[in-house]
């Protein structure tokens, strides 16, 4: 799942010194692959943390500050930049979380001796390791076999940072458990909750894709957090209108997911043409456009992703008839599903007729004791007439 989660408010700044270094980690946690591929441009691999970390050492960092705003990602790429802060050997390091930190980022924030901060209205979720998987029984077992290995690895890190039972923790990540930001604290998943301004209530937005994407993936999604609609004119993060939120940032009392411009509230969007928009508010109708080209491909990506062998006639069709990853998943498993019982059902029905043919006696009408005693002296026999050979040497 890409990255669109960003605040609608400023969390207060502590006076900071020369001396601190800060890094954020504002999207998902991806493998290794080249900038241009990646599906936003703050998704962040264990390479990409690592080269940030250096350089902050080379500039002469002695504290660092590490902002987290992330879904998670790939637990293989948290545990490696776990181990990189772990040896960085900063003098202090906090963590301040903003907005979000769930699955696998919270692996990072669970790193032993730093302070962790949470913002008002941020939402901490931790639950048991996922993957998709395909193939034989054996493989299948192996799979299932290191999924509880990294749970139990998981796990073990969560205890030892809140101090919690394992009992306990494997209830919390059996269930998929969201702390809000007092909970987490309470919980000991973080030191303390950090005020905000303005004096509002707060919540991560994300795009309606990325929400509805989220609520397939995860049991138990809050439902305060606000949707973000497009931002005409592409303010805040070099023109994303779904990835920012901008100048569009909430006022005191509006909610979250209502993010707008005050001309749009004049214009009737039921009775706008094309031409007008593109006279009118060219930069809306571009945007907008940008943001349908840019759906469709994330569209097309998250099928190929999801694709399994022996399902691209699938795939493909999904692909023509505008099937969304979301839907696409749900036939899939579906698919999977039928086509394993329709196997097991095909291999029964072969196998039925067997099961009615009678036992039939040998065609020399002797019962099947008596055959074999025959055979058994005849072998006899037939030993005692050549034995004579071996010790004539003839062999």
């Amino acid at each position: 799942m890409r990255d669109a989660f960003q605040l609608g408010y400023e969390v207060k700044m502590a006076a900071g010194s020369d001396d601190t270094g800060e890094v954020k980690l504002y999207g998902q946690i991806i493998s290794n692959i080249p900038e241009n591929w990646k599906w936003d441009i703050e998704d962040k691999s264990a390479t990409d943390f690592d080269n940030e970390i250096k350089k902050l050492k080379d500039d002469g960092a002695k504290k660092l500050l590490l902002r987290i705003n992330s879904p998670g990602g790939i637990v293989s790429q948290a545990v490696a930049m776990r181990s990189i802060l772990a040896n960085a050997a900063f003098d202090e390091i906090n963590i301040r979380i903003e907005g979000m930190c769930a699955s696998a980022a919270t692996i990072i924030a669970a790193l032993p001796g730093a302070h962790v901060q949470i913002a008002e209205g941020s939402q901490y979720m931790i639950h048991d390791p996922y993957t998709y998987a395909a193939g034989s029984a054996e493989e299948l077992e192996s799979t299932a076999k290191c999924l509880r290995n990294i749970e139990d690895m998981i796990r073990n890190i969560y205890t030892k940072r809140t101090g919690l039972s394992d009992d306990d923790v494997k209830q919390m990540m059996d269930k998929e458990t969201w702390f809000s930001a007092k909970e987490a604290v309470e919980n000991h998943f973080c030191d303390e909750v950090v005020d905000v301004e303005p004096k509002q209530e707060p919540a991560a937005c994300v795009s309606s894709q990325i929400y509805a994407a989220m609520k397939v993936q995860y049991r138990n999604m809050p439902t305060d957090i606000g949707i973000l609609k497009p931002d005409p004119e592409g303010e805040g993060d070099g023109g994303d209108p779904m990835n920012d939120a901008g100048s569009g940032t909430p006022k005191a009392g509006e909610p979250a997911g209502n993010i707008h411009h005050k001309e749009d509230e004049q214009m009737e969007l039921k009775d706008i043409t094309i031409e007008q928009l593109s006279s009118e508010r060219p930069d809306l109708l571009d945007a907008a456009r940008n943001e349908a080209v840019k759906a469709e491909r994330d569209r097309l990506s998250d099928i190929d992703a999801l694709t399994v062998p022996g399902y691209e006639d699938m795939a493909e069709k999904a692909k023509k008839d505008g099937t969304s990853a979301i839907d696409f998943q749900k036939s899939l498993v579906k698919a999977m599903k039928e086509k394993g019982s329709t196997f097991m059902a095909q291999r029964a029905a072969e196998t039925a007729p067997a099961q009615d043919v009678p036992g039939t006696a040998p065609a020399s009408g002797k019962t099947e004791e008596q055959e074999i005693k025959d055979n058994a002296k005849e072998v006899a026999e037939y030993a005692k007439e050549y034995s004579g050979f071996s010790e004539g040497g003839m062999y």
